[in-house]
């Protein structure tokens, strides 16, 4: 039965968004309703579960999941509010019901209404033009994580990325938006490390947690933000958390709050280290053995005499400068006695659980941030040991993979996902040592195509929204933009056609929970397809299909289904998980049980264990098979790569001055740092299309109480928010929960410009700089200089 908006609301009772804040209580439910069982795809990290209960082919309300006993060892992968929400999002008034085709110019957002056949033929016709002219290179599927975990519908490794594959290949991308820096940073240092299952926390003494939120922005009944919880309280475990703000982990959990200027935690781990050099409190031994490059007798072949880490903190280094505890106060705003404090308890708490967030990497030195925070794992001895960590962040200890419909991609070159823009703009001149290409010097030709899938990266989600719009809206550059969604955003305001895209529990699908951070429950479970697709929206899988046979005809069309429908590809992509694993349930019986939870919990994982055993035979994926606090290859990219103003590539975990950082001079303009944070009430900028979300967390601007009073601010004063590259409006909060000097917005919310240029969506990106990172190429969108002042 398909219902129409109006219908829908008028049965359920919600007459508007404000009705809808209170629908729940209020709506009278129907008796005799079907129970379907599906999950939240979207990307926080969790993926729970979630039930549909549905009357007449209406999608009533949402429940979660309740099996289990709900004690910890057998825990329930319960949804919180915004997964319990899906309902606003299925019947959303702004969803996207049918294919839709750009009338006005690119940007406008003027569309008209066409059929399937027209748009995919429009599409299709295009396509084979671009790729006759320009090759295969010109097409790009760009980063969007609106369906991560999800496998026949998701962005990683789904339908799309199959069907570029089988029609001759794609431009590809590394890194991502979440993690681009420290991926990289990790990789010259570790060869990339996880930082162990958070339930290492149980076994610690003390917890160190740098810009780590586990509780607000892991918040599923399997995901970490329970497990720290748990394990933090059955371990007695002290917990000090080190953020710019007082977050709802150090509410909840944690024992001290330890403020910090944005940017500034290399610096803190520089003092830490020489108080532990100074006090003869590090684990010389550890080091000696296990690292390269923390002392002069270890450093590798080539490397300067005086450019060990030692040499660095000591003040023998190139800069001359000891990085005493003083000298690192000016930076990081803690005090020096602090600092000093702070050395010697986690030197002395055997042993101390570190961990990292992707906050503190989000930053123009977010490479060197997360080193620094992984030599301070190392200096301390706690790599490779029960109760320790590496210093990066918490991940699953077990994951079961699924099978993904992607097949091998013919085209090599990849681009740092950030930089796709510069693959419009330079085409052919965007190169392997000035902008991070690889497989090839160069590109070959200018992105031409990009099938922008579940994402909402284009703009909102990338950086510099104003002058990335700008090379969107120039024709000149590329031919086409396609953008699959559920609903009309910022970025698909700038596509060529959008195509409706059906939602979780209007189609069948898997679920991958290693996408999320599942500690050590591992599970997987099947959503079920409880109604019919909003309008004319169609699945991934649906839509490739009818487009692969558009694109090549019935050859084409082959290559892509492999004579599978959408159920044998399902039943395939369960059983590589079982042929691996045959304790699991078999496809038939998984569609029965709905979901399967490992029976026991496993242990947790101690990464580096065998490494730390013996090292010869167990060599980390690094030049010298060992952690390099000094990186022979950083140290030899510093001479050939080509970099912006201001930027360095240094092979030590040192602390630097960036643009918009804590010491750039353009602080006496714009004096307060400024960043965007991942919260409660919004995954990225997923839920905002939730009206009943979010209504109960508003857009807010923090700003803290002495800032506030020298600027005459009051919470729900309306203020701008300034900076050389744009204007933000919103409502100000007023809080101690956030350092002075700084302030902070929601990350995710949808930009809307108004007549005067100014975003009244209050979007952290219509403030942040598309200058790439060094290393990485990636988005430091966290480094921000603003003014605030009433609107």
């Amino acid at each position: 039965m398909q219902v129409s908006r109006r219908n829908f609301l008028k049965w359920s009772g919600i007459s508007g968004t404000l009705a809808a804040t209170t629908s729940f209580s209020k709506t009278v439910l129907p008796e005799k309703q079907e129970e379907f069982v599906g999950f939240c795809p979207v990307n926080c990290g969790s993926k729970c579960l979630l039930k549909a209960h549905t009357k007449d082919g209406i999608i009533s309300h949402i429940t979660t999941d309740n099996t289990g006993n709900d004690s910890y060892e057998q825990r329930q992968v319960r949804a919180c509010l915004r997964g319990r929400s899906t309902r606003y999002r299925i019947y959303n008034p702004n969803r996207v019901l049918y294919p839709l085709k750009r009338v006005g110019k690119r940007g406008e957002g003027k569309f008209k209404r066409v059929s399937w056949d027209e748009a995919l033929t429009d599409i299709a016709n295009k396509m084979n033009e671009i790729k006759l002219k320009y090759g295969n290179e010109a097409f790009y599927n760009p980063y969007g994580t609106g369906t991560i975990g999800s496998i026949m519908a998701g962005w990683l490794d789904g339908s799309f990325h199959r069907l570029l594959g089988v029609y001759g290949g794609y431009l590809g991308y590394h890194n991502d938006y979440s993690t681009g820096q420290i991926a990289n940073g990790l990789e010259h240092f570790y060869g990339w490390a996880w930082g162990g299952d958070i339930e290492n926390v149980k076994h610690a003494k003390l917890a160190v947690m740098f810009g780590s939120n586990p509780v607000e922005t892991r918040m599923g009944g399997a995901s970490t933000g329970y497990s720290f919880q748990e394990m933090a309280r059955r371990g007695n475990t002290k917990v000090i958390c080190i953020d710019p703000r007082y977050s709802d982990t150090m509410v909840g959990v944690a024992d001290e709050w330890i403020p910090i200027a944005p940017g500034t935690d290399a610096a803190l781990i520089a003092a830490l280290a020489y108080v532990m050099v100074k006090e003869d409190l590090y684990n010389k031994e550890f080091m000696d053995k296990y690292c390269v490059g923390f002392t002069r007798d270890t450093l590798p072949e080539g490397a300067p005499s005086n450019g060990s880490y030692m040499d660095y903190i000591m003040g023998t280094g190139d800069d001359k400068t000891p990085k005493t505890p003083e000298w690192a106060s000016k930076i990081t705003q803690i005090s020096s006695d602090r600092i000093v404090k702070l050395a010697r308890e986690i030197a002395s708490a055997e042993p101390c659980y570190i961990d990292q967030g992707w906050g503190p990497q989000r930053h123009q030195n977010g490479e060197q941030q997360s080193r620094a925070i992984a030599t301070l794992a190392c200096l301390t001895g706690n790599v490779g040991i029960l109760g320790g960590g590496t210093g990066a962040r918490s991940g699953s200890s077990k994951s079961y993979s699924l099978g993904s419909l992607s097949v091998n991609n013919p085209v090599k070159t990849t681009i740092p996902c950030f930089m796709w823009y510069e693959g419009i703009r330079l085409g052919s001149k965007m190169s392997a040592l000035e902008h991070g290409v690889r497989g090839a010097s160069h590109l070959k030709v200018p992105i031409k195509v990009m099938i922008n899938t579940a994402g909402n990266c284009l703009t909102n989600q990338h950086a510099c929204v104003s002058e990335i719009s700008k090379i969107l809206e120039d024709e000149s550059l590329y031919e086409l933009i396609v953008d699959i969604n559920i609903t009309r955003t910022h970025s698909n305001s700038f596509a060529d056609y959008i195509l409706p895209s059906a939602m979780v529990f209007e189609q069948e699908d898997l679920l991958q929970a290693s996408m999320g951070k599942c500690s050590t429950m591992p599970y997987l479970a099947i959503g079920e397809k409880a109604i019919e697709p909003q309008g004319e929206a169609k699945s991934a899988f649906d839509i490739c299909t009818l487009l692969a046979e558009k694109l090549g005809g019935k050859e084409l069309k082959d290559k892509f289904t492999d004579g599978k429908t959408w159920e044998d590809w399902m039943r395939w992509s369960w059983n590589v998980a079982k042929d691996k694993n045959p304790f699991l349930p078999s496809y038939d019986e998984i569609k029965r049980r709905k979901i399967w939870k490992s029976p026991e919990l496993v242990e947790p994982l101690v990464v580096f264990k065998d490494f730390r055993e013996d090292p010869n035979a167990n060599p980390l994926n690094t030049p010298s098979g060992k952690i390099e606090i000094f990186s022979s290859t950083l140290y030899d990219m510093s001479k050939t790569w080509k970099l912006m103003p201001g930027q360095k590539i240094n092979p030590l975990p040192v602390f630097e001055d960036v643009i918009m950082g804590a010491r750039d001079p353009l602080r006496k303009k714009y004096p307060l740092q400024f960043f965007g944070y991942h919260y409660k009430g919004r995954t990225h900028s997923s839920f905002w299309d939730a009206g009943v979300i979010r209504e109960i967390n508003p857009q807010e601007i923090l700003i803290n109480t002495l800032d506030a009073k020298q600027r005459g601010i009051k919470t729900g004063d309306t203020v701008i928010v300034r900076n050389d590259i744009g204007k933000i409006k919103g409502v100000a909060r007023v809080t101690s929960r956030i350092i002075p000097g700084t302030a902070a917005t929601y990350q995710g919310g949808w930009a809307k410009f108004d007549e005067n240029g100014v975003d009244v969506g209050c979007c952290v990106n219509t403030l942040t700089t598309n200058q790439p990172t060094a290393i990485a190429k990636a988005n430091g969108v966290h480094s921000i200089l603003v003014e605030i002042e009433k609107a």
